[in-house]
C-alpha cells in the first residue's frame, strides 16, 4: 500500500513552518536594528557638522536671517540667501552667556536699538549737547493717568467727632478747649483713634470739609452708619473729582423716653451742641478751611444755632465768649429741619446765622407727620417747622445782600414720612443738592 504524504496538519509540516517564521522574524529584526543604527549615526554626523565649535567668533552670527554651514577651514560661512526657502523661519540670534561683567555696555559705544531708539552714554562723542543733557535730567512729563484710575485715587477722609461724653447743659460747658473724642473712619466704618490736634493740623485750604449732623433718636452706632450712608450719597453725586473731608458729628441723641418727652429733651440739647459746633467753626475759620454744613431734623437746629453763636449770638443763654465772626461764607444744606420758621428772620432766635452763610439748600416736606406737630416741642405755641412750611423770610447776609436759597418740596416722593433715607432714595434732588456743597464751598458768591 502506498505511504500517505504528510499534510500541513502533520507535526513535520508544523515544525518546518515555525522555522521559516523564525527566519523571517530574525531578518526583520536585523533590518530594524540596522535602520536605527544608521539613523543614529546620521543624526550624530549632522549635529557634529552643523554645531559650531566653541571658539567660533560672534561675528559668525551677525546675520540672523541666514543659516550657517562648516567651511573648508573649519569655521562657519554664511549660506547664500537663495538656498533658503520662503517658508523656512530664520534662526534666532544667539544670546551671550549671562555674565554680569559682559552685560555692562562699553561707555565708548552707542548701541543702536532700532531706527528710532538709541541708548546714549555719557562718553558718546557723537551725541549732541541736548542729548547728553537729557541723560542727567529725569523726564519732565509723566504720562497722563486714565480717568478711571484718577477717580479711584481720590483721597477722601472721614472723621468722627463724638460729644456724647460731654456735658449737654450750657451752664457747665467748657468752651475754652472742649474735650472732643476724635476718630478716623474708613468707608467700611472701621475706626482708628485720633485727636483734636490731628484734626486741626490736617486742615487744608484746597479741599472742603463737610460737617454732617444727624437727627434725633440715634445711638452712636446708628449715627456712624447713617453718616457713612449720607457720605456715600454725596460721593456718588459729586460734580467732579474734588476730594473732601467728611465729618460725622455724633451728639447725645439716644432714644430715652416717649416721642414728645424725648423730643423736648433733645430740643434743649441742641443749644449746647450748637455752641460746640461754633467752637469748631471758629477753628476752621482761623485756618481758612472751606466748610460746609449739613443737618437733618434736630441736626438742622444745631447747624443754625452754631452759625448764630459764631456771629456772637446767644444760644441757651450763653455765648462762646470769643469775639464774633461774620462773613465765614459757609454753605448750608438742611433736610426737614426742626427749626422754627421765624428763627432765621431778622431779630429771630437764630437771626445772626445768615451772617455766616454763603448759600442755603433747603429740602422740606409739607406732609411730614412728625413736623406737623412741631408746636408741641416748640417754645412758641403757634410755631411751625421750617422743614414743614418751606422758606418764609430770612435775614440778610453780612454784606447786606439777600441769602441765596434753593428750596424743594419733597412731599410727592417722600410722603408723610420723617425719614432721612427717603430724601436720598426717593427725592432725586437730595443727593444732587447736598453733593453740590462739595464744590460750592470752594466758591464764594
Amino acid at each position: 500500500m502506498a505511504q500517505a504524504l504528510p499534510t500541513r496538519n502533520t507535526p513535520a509540516a508544523t515544525c518546518r513552518h515555525a522555522l521559516r517564521s523564525n527566519e523571517i522574524t530574525a531578518t526583520n529584526t536585523f533590518s530594524l536594528v540596522a535602520r536605527k543604527i544608521l539613523a543614529a549615526f546620521w543624526v550624530t554626523l549632522t549635529v557634529t557638522l552643523v554645531t559650531p565649535p566653541l571658539h567660533a567668533e560672534p561675528s559668525a552670527y551677525a546675520e540672523p536671517s541666514t543659516y550657517a554651514e562648516p567651511s573648508a577651514n573649519g569655521g562657519l560661512s554664511a549660506t547664500p540667501r537663495q538656498w533658503l526657502e520662503e517658508s523656512d523661519p530664520p534662526l534666532p540670534t544667539p544670546t551671550p552667556s549671562a555674565d554680569p561683567a559682559s552685560s555692562i555696555p562699553d561707555p565708548d559705544l552707542s548701541v543702536h536699538l532700532g531706527p528710532d531708539v538709541r541708548l546714549l552714554t555719557a562718553t558718546d562723542h557723537s551725541a549732541t549737547p541736548a542729548e547728553l543733557g537729557a541723560l542727567s535730567e529725569p523726564a519732565s512729563e509723566m504720562p497722563t493717568l486714565p480717568s478711571s484710575l484718577t477717580k479711584d485715587l481720590r483721597s477722601d477722609r472721614i472723621w468722627l467727632i463724638n460729644t456724647r461724653c460731654l456735658s449737654h447743659h450750657t451752664c457747665c460747658m467748657d468752651l475754652n478747649r472742649p474735650d472732643f473724642r476724635v476718630e478716623r473712619l474708613d468707608p467700611c466704618g472701621r475706626r482708628r483713634a485720633s485727636s483734636v490736634e490731628e484734626y486741626l493740623s490736617s486742615m487744608d485750604s484746597t479741599r472742603p470739609r463737610i460737617i454732617y449732623v444727624h437727627g434725633n433718636r440715634r445711638d452712636s452706632c446708628r449715627a456712624i452708619s447713617q453718616g457713612l450712608y449720607v457720605y456715600r450719597q454725596l460721593a456718588c453725586h459729586r460734580h467732579g473729582d474734588q476730594p473732601f473731608d467728611w465729618v460725622i458729628w455724633s451728639w447725645p441723641s439716644d432714644a430715652s423716653a416717649l416721642f414728645i418727652a424725648d423730643a423736648r429733651e433733645k430740643a434743649q440739647r441742641t443749644d449746647s451742641q450748637g455752641l460746640y459746633v461754633a467752637w469748631l467753626l471758629r477753628e476752621h475759620y482761623q485756618r481758612s478751611q472751606p466748610t460746609g454744613l449739613i443737618g437733618f431734623s434736630f441736626g438742622g437746629r444745631i447747624v443754625t444755632g452754631a452759625l448764630h453763636a459764631l456771629a456772637g449770638g446767644t444760644v441757651g443763654r450763653r455765648t462762646t465768649g470769643a469775639p464774633a465772626i461774620t462773613g465765614a461764607n459757609i454753605d448750608v444744606g438742611l433736610l426737614a429741619p426742626a427749626v422754627d420758621t421765624t428763627w432765621m428772620m431778622p431779630q429771630g432766635r437764630h437771626g445772626l446765622a445768615t451772617q455766616n452763610m454763603n448759600r442755603l439748600s433747603l429740602l422740606y416736606n409739607r406732609r411730614d407727620i412728625a413736623l406737623r406737630f412741631f408746636k408741641l416741642v416748640s417754645r412758641n405755641p403757634g410755631g411751625q417747622a421750617l422743614g414743614y412750611t418751606g422758606p418764609r423770610c430770612f435775614a440778610r447776609r453780612h454784606d447786606g445782600t439777600p441769602l441765596p436759597v434753593r428750596a424743594f418740596d419733597c412731599a410727592q416722593t417722600v410722603g408723610n414720612h420723617h425719614s432721612e433715607k427717603l430724601y436720598y432714595e426717593q427725592a432725586h434732588c437730595a443727593g444732587h443738592e447736598m453733593g453740590s456743597l462739595i464744590e460750592s464751598t470752594m466758591v464764594i458768591d
